[in-house]
């Protein structure tokens, strides 16, 4: 998943249960394609990670889900509230209302366009694919200390 030689890092996925096929099987079945001895699976049909997430983001209105958060070592979480990461990217586009409605609203079924008007999540921070791959490997590698710090790049254009 990351190119991270010599880099000592754990990794939790929280399999929150948010599409109408989502399950414990399919978490699972997800969470077994990854060989990973640093990785920690857990399954969360109610929303609880993904309530706590948002309320760590400062968000009102939304549970987090493909959203992803690093933090450097000796990161804790005490209490009801997660520590603020030190960095997080997502693959959010509000799928729970956008599903429903997008048609209507934005006058198609595609409304990732749409995705800066109807969303909490900053857009700055989206990303998917190879993208997300390489600004996840570069945010653990800059929570090591590996890296210097630098702004997250935004999402670019086709």
């Amino acid at each position: 998943m990351f190119q991270s030689e010599h880099l000592d890092f754990r990794m939790a996925w929280a399999f929150i249960d948010m599409m109408p096929t989502d399950s414990e099987a399919s978490a699972g079945d997800a969470a077994g394609r990854v060989a990973d001895a640093r990785l920690a699976a857990f399954h969360d049909p109610e929303h609880l990670l993904g309530r706590a997430m948002a309320r760590c983001l400062g968000w009102q209105a939304h549970v987090a889900w493909d959203t992803y958060f690093v933090y450097g070592p000796g990161a804790r979480w005490v209490g009801e509230d997660l520590p603020v990461p030190n960095t997080w990217f997502h693959q959010l586009k509000d799928r729970e209302v956008w599903e429903r409605t997008a048609e209507t609203e934005v006058g198609t079924a595609d409304w990732t366009h749409a995705l800066p008007e109807r969303s909490e999540a900053d857009p700055e921070r989206f990303r998917t694919g190879d993208e997300l791959r390489t600004a996840l490997d570069g945010a653990v590698r800059e929570a090591a200390g590996r890296v210097p710090a630098a702004a997250p790049a935004g999402p670019t254009d086709p």
